[in-house]
C-alpha cells in the first residue's frame, strides 16, 4: 500500500515527509536528495518527479523503479522554463494504485500565498511572473484560483470513495487523525516526528516586489 501527498508545495509537504521517514516508512520527497545522498540505488543519477512524469509519459506505472517506497511526497520539479506537477495526476495515481491513500495537505489561502511570495527568496514568484507575463496581483489571483480549483476536483474525484482520501490542514489538523489514517494504509507514524518545517518568518511580499 501506498500513500501519495496530492496539495500543494508550501503547505507542509517538507514536515509530512519527515514525519513519515522518522517513523521508518520509506518515503521520497521531491527530487529525492535524501535517498540519493544515501546512496539508494533508484536514485542515484535521477531526478524522481522528472522519472515519475517519463513513465507516465510512456504509459508505465507511475512510480514504476521505486519499488522500496511507500509515500511520496513534493510531487513536483520546476527549473527555468520546465514546471512538472505530478501530484495533478491524483486520478491516474487512484486508478493505477488501487489500494492507495491520498492526503490532500492543505492551509488557509491567504498564508500560503504569503509562504509561496517568500520560497526561494522570491525567486519562485519572480519565476511565475516571468513565464506568465502578470503582474504580481495577477499571479497571486492565479495561484489562488488554481489552490481552490484543485481542491475542488480532489474532493469530487474521492467522493464515490471518500476512505481513500484525507483533507490534512498543516497548520491546525490534528496528526492523530493523519496517524489514524495511515494506519489504515499499514503505517505506523509516530507523533514525536510531527513539527512544522520551513515555515516562513516574513509574511510580507519581498521589497523588490512591492511596485510590481
Amino acid at each position: 500500500m501506498r500513500i501519495f501527498q496530492i496539495g500543494f508545495n508550501n503547505c507542509g509537504t517538507t514536515a509530512l515527509n519527515h514525519l513519515f521517514q522518522a517513523s521508518g516508512i520509506m518515503s521520497l520527497h521531491g527530487t529525492g536528495r535524501y535517498w540519493r545522498e544515501k546512496g539508494h540505488p533508484a536514485v542515484q543519477g535521477r531526478n524522481v518527479q522528472l522519472a515519475i512524469h517519463r513513465n507516465i509519459s510512456a504509459g508505465r506505472p507511475a512510480v514504476y523503479g521505486f519499488d522500496d517506497f511507500r509515500a511520496f511526497f513534493g510531487m513536483e520539479f520546476s527549473q527555468g522554463g520546465l514546471q512538472i506537477e505530478n501530484f495533478r495526476r491524483f486520478a491516474l495515481l487512484a486508478e493505477e494504485y488501487p489500494s492507495a491513500k491520498f492526503i490532500l495537505n492543505t492551509r488557509d489561502t491567504d498564508r500560503w500565498l504569503q509562504d509561496r511570495i517568500d520560497r526561494q527568496g522570491g525567486r519562485y514568484l519572480q519565476w511565475a511572473m516571468d513565464r506568465t507575463g502578470m503582474s504580481l496581483k495577477g499571479v497571486l489571483n492565479l495561484w489562488a484560483d488554481d489552490f481552490h480549483r484543485h481542491h475542488d476536483m480532489v474532493r469530487e474525484h474521492f467522493r464515490a470513495d471518500p476512505d481513500r482520501l484525507m483533507e490534512f490542514d498543516v497548520d491546525s489538523g490534528s496528526v492523530k487523525d493523519l496517524i489514524k489514517f495511515a494506519r489504515s494504509a499499514n503505517m505506523r507514524l509516530s507523533s514525536r516526528h510531527w513539527k512544522r518545517a520551513r515555515v516562513s518568518d516574513h509574511w510580507q511580499i519581498p521589497d523588490r516586489f512591492r511596485a510590481a
